[in-house]
């Protein structure tokens, strides 16, 4: 009988526990943090802009004059108005510095929403990776820094995405599909055309196949969101020949709108910087086709369809009513986000020696200091 040597104890570091915990809760406030700074960094400096006068002008009336406005014309903006018209009377008037910080808070808290969405999906790797790439993206901050609702749907947007995903992971409670239907409904009352996300859903739901209790009251939740939102819809619709047209839409809309999704133009980037940030996410998507084997199953569920089938709805609409404006799928940006963090995640990783074998290695590689002996005894490398 062959005689084998004690196996070493590994050694512990004292307190490393304690300094993961507390990095990984650190991180998660690094993606709201980035956003919000780069939302409100140079804010004050450009003046506001038609669609941002509006907002102030409506915001300072008294509630009755409000009330009867958003009766007439533009009741689709309503509940923006609504809580800006909340702001004004918090900070004793409304202008323009200020009317500007909620979209800031906005687009934070998609960033902290998608951080948690990402976790939800792929761990915390994917889940910080995912909130920063949202926080950095020009388009983002750039909507951060106006006054108007684009920021508060894709702050909804992303809330939902999540709540969806735990009532696909865990199952339908109860709570989480009242908020999904609270969310829908939000997500209508602050645009109608945000509503398009519920499509996407739909898809999601059908490549992830929940199970039909599950289905069942996913559908009673999404119709409960839509049903809240009837009033505006009746409301809209009446005031529908106030409402303008955006550009045709031409064989380069779909290119040009992924491209705005990286910059929203407006010399916001030089355009060699755009062109490298295009390709940039170009090639991160088409690696992520390459190796989806690798990336989580729903997570390609839940990120693909939200970026693709509401600018193909609206697409198909907009070929009879050209309604195709960049700024009304600002809440698909966090899709966009999600995927190429999502291919970040599964780049090979180049694996050193003592990885790849479990015969003894010569070396001392200081990432693996148990290599040599678990090669030794025989047992799988850690």
């Amino acid at each position: 009988m062959t005689a084998t040597s004690p196996q070493p104890a590994l050694p512990v570091i004292p307190g490393a526990s304690v300094v993961r915990a507390l990095l990984s809760r650190v991180a998660g406030f690094v993606p709201p943090v980035v956003a919000f700074v780069l939302g409100i960094w140079g804010a004050w400096y450009p003046s506001p802009w038609t669609d941002e006068i509006v907002t102030m002008d409506v915001a300072r009336r008294s509630w009755p004059q409000m009330m009867e406005l958003l009766g007439r014309v533009d009741a689709v903006h309503g509940l923006h108005y609504v809580l800006m018209w909340l702001v004004g009377q918090m900070n004793g008037g409304l202008y323009w510095e200020a009317a500007r910080m909620p979209s800031a808070v906005a687009v934070a808290v998609a960033a902290a929403g998608l951080a948690w969405l990402g976790r939800l999906l792929g761990g915390r790797r994917l889940g910080l990776y995912a909130g920063l790439v949202l926080a950095v993206l020009p388009t983002a901050s750039r909507y951060a820094q106006e006054a108007r609702s684009f920021a508060f749907v894709m702050a909804v947007a992303v809330l939902a995405t999540g709540v969806l995903v735990k009532i696909l992971s865990n199952g339908a409670r109860g709570r989480w599909l009242a908020a999904y239907a609270v969310l829908i409904a939000l997500l209508g009352w602050f645009n109608l055309i945000g509503l398009l996300l519920v499509a996407a859903h739909a898809v999601t739901v059908v490549l992830h196949r929940p199970g039909r209790r599950v289905i069942v009251r996913l559908l009673l939740a999404s119709a409960a969101g839509v049903a809240a939102v009837a009033p505006l819809l009746m409301l809209a619709a009446a005031q529908s020949s106030a409402v303008g047209e955006a550009a045709p839409v031409t064989a380069g809309t779909p290119f040009n709108y992924f491209t705005w999704l990286l910059s929203p133009g407006q010399g916001t980037l030089p355009t060699a910087l755009r062109l490298l940030l295009t390709c940039t996410a170009l090639a991160a998507l088409a690696l992520l086709v390459v190796r989806r084997h690798r990336a989580p199953s729903l997570a390609l569920a839940v990120g693909v369809p939200w970026l693709a089938v509401p600018p193909l709805l609206l697409l198909a609409v907009s070929l009879g009513h050209p309604l195709f404006a960049y700024r009304y799928l600002l809440f698909c940006l966090p899709a966009l986000a999600l995927l190429l963090a999502l291919a970040a995640t599964v780049i090979p990783r180049t694996s050193n020696c003592c990885s790849r074998s479990l015969r003894p290695c010569p070396c001392t590689c200081p990432t693996r200091p148990y290599a040599r002996w678990t090669a030794a005894s025989g047992r799988p490398t850690p």
